[in-house]
């Protein structure tokens, strides 16, 4: 039984973060309803919408599927009707669009006053961009990401996986405020609305750059270097065997171990040297890295207890002990692709422990189930919501 079992969460959003954050309520216990579309309803992105495809299954494990017609107006009522049950609703539309359907927070917040109320969007739901549309790129372009990767003699890098914005300034934002919403519904008595701009959280965690700029208004620029760290201390290297490594020794005791390790205490003195010095020691550190392969650098490395790991691919990473021995990823049955491999939820719990209780469902299995235990509606009549297109 996980931490929030017995909470209900309503799933209206189509894509990625939204869809992310209620699969991580899932993991945590929660009993969590998408509304998919029905097939002959409107088009969306096939990623999102192909039940079979990698981001649809990677995102809705443990939830329950309801296609439902939203245009229709029975299938608006039934969704009035669901959010009368939950305690959760996450939805991702542009602001005002929902409330022109008479389903924004102001116009159900009296039929639910214990709903915690979840709008994601790029920009949150006033300002001067909060129409804009917007994707992952967009976001971290704006929100100063972009500005801090690369190599300052290119331009700058986007780091589609993992989805810096999408993730930090989304998922995590949402995931946290909904917990803590919910938290606070026990002492207050009612639920909330919460305004979820994916902009304004991945600013928020600027943490290191962000309070330099703000205490000193030092504006921070991209690295010369291509690895993107100007600094040999902390920066990748490439072995004899053409694979690469890291190495992290901020502590001053360590970077002068390693200075001992490669066989150049004249560097110890130099951590933080300016510009030519740094790029003077990574070259004659790389000179002396490509002497071994990598698995025994970082092997020596962490036995100094100087920070390196080694920079994997996806095939080193999934086949890596350590992950294995966390069981980083399980494996479903799934009844239409066979076997699905999916991440395991990182979530350790000694009491309440996160699991995979159900596999990501196929668009609109639940439509029935729900209907009918839920709400109470009879086989008759879901048969007749199936003949007129309200469900799937």
């Amino acid at each position: 039984m996980g931490p929030l079992h017995g909470i209900k969460v309503l799933d209206l959003s189509r894509y990625g973060p939204s869809r992310y954050c209620s699969m991580i309520l899932g993991d945590l216990g929660a009993d969590v309803i998408v509304i998919d579309t029905p097939s002959n309803v409107s088009k969306t992105l096939e990623v999102v919408a192909d039940d079979s495809g990698s981001l649809y299954i990677g995102h809705n494990r443990n939830k329950r599927s309801l296609a439902l017609n939203l245009k229709e107006e029975e299938g608006k009522n039934i969704l009035l009707g669901l959010l009368k049950k939950v305690d959760v609703l996450i939805e991702s539309n542009r602001p005002g669009v929902l409330k022109r359907r008479g389903l924004d927070y102001e116009s159900v917040k009296h039929i639910n006053p214990q709903l915690v109320y979840c709008s994601m969007t790029g920009y949150g739901q006033d300002g001067p961009y909060a129409q804009r549309s917007g994707h992952e790129i967009n976001f971290s372009g704006i929100a100063g990401v972009l500005s801090l990767t690369g190599s300052r003699n290119g331009p700058p890098v986007y780091l589609q996986s993992p989805s810096i914005s999408d993730l930090l300034g989304g998922v995590n934002q949402a995931v946290i405020a909904i917990t803590a919403a919910l938290y606070a519904r026990e002492k207050i008595g009612k639920g909330q609305y919460i305004d979820v701009s994916i902009v304004n959280g991945t600013v928020y965690y600027h943490w290191i750059d962000g309070a330099e700029y703000l205490l000193h208004g030092n504006n921070p620029q991209r690295s010369e270097s291509p690895t993107g760290s100007d600094l040999a201390c902390m920066n990748i290297y490439e072995a004899k065997d053409r694979k690469y490594f890291t190495v992290g020794c901020a502590e001053p005791w360590l970077w002068e171990k390693l200075c001992e390790i490669v066989g150049r205490m004249d560097y110890a003195s130099h951590q933080y040297s300016p510009m030519d010095k740094q790029k003077e020691m990574y070259e004659e550190f790389s000179k002396v890295f490509s002497s071994k392969e990598r698995d025994a650098w970082v092997m020596l490395l962490n036995d100094s207890d100087i920070s390196s790991s080694p920079s994997y691919d996806f095939d080193d990473l999934f086949n890596d002990p350590h992950f294995q021995y966390h069981n980083i990823v399980v494996e479903l049955d799934h009844p239409k692709v066979g076997k699905v491999k999916l991440l395991n939820t990182p979530f350790k719990f000694s009491e309440t422990p996160a699991d995979i209780r159900l596999r990501p469902p196929l668009c609109g299995e639940h439509s029935s189930e729900i209907l009918r235990d839920l709400l109470g509606y009879s086989d008759e009549e879901i048969q007749r919501f199936r003949a007129d297109g309200v469900i799937e």
